[in-house]
């Protein structure tokens, strides 16, 4: 069995090739991967394979109810689990802030500067605390009475 396995390899012989490898493609910039990565981070948080799958439609609206008029809605109320695509972009927008915040505190502490690094910090924890409160505005609006007693 192994000989019949092998008898390829018996006839033919890989030829000798002397390629050289191109290391400038081989490693690319670090911050031409860090802007990959993110970049990948806020189109999954997104929900753009979501989106793409159930070809869900960009806004959507209600009829008002005293004029009768079809008004425009960002946010698809009282679906936890749906939403409309410009909801879906700005949500892994703020996702994405909230990352940058908290990449600004890991480089504040490793700042010598004493008035740069508090600069930083601060920044860093603005971006998370606004990101995190704007999330906190659009669950409730999907969802009614979310996180009150």
């Amino acid at each position: 069995m192994d000989n019949v396995v092998l008898l390829p390899f018996n006839l033919l012989r890989a030829p000798n090739l002397k390629l050289q490898i191109p290391y400038k493609l081989l490693r690319p910039h670090p911050m031409i991967v860090f802007t990959l990565v993110f970049l990948s981070y806020f189109l999954i948080f997104s929900g753009v394979i979501y989106d793409v799958i159930t070809e869900t439609p960009s806004v959507g609206g209600y009829r008002d109810p005293y004029t009768g008029l079809v008004k425009p809605q960002a946010i698809l109320p009282g679906r936890i689990n749906g939403q409309y695509i410009i909801e879906g972009l700005t949500t892994g927008f703020l996702f994405s802030v909230g990352a940058l915040g908290f990449i600004l505190l890991d480089l504040a502490s490793k700042q010598k500067n004493r008035n740069y690094s508090l600069l930083m910090v601060l920044a860093g924890t603005i971006l998370i605390l606004v990101a995190y409160n704007v999330c906190i505005v659009f669950i409730r609006k999907k969802v009614g009475n979310y996180l009150r007693y």
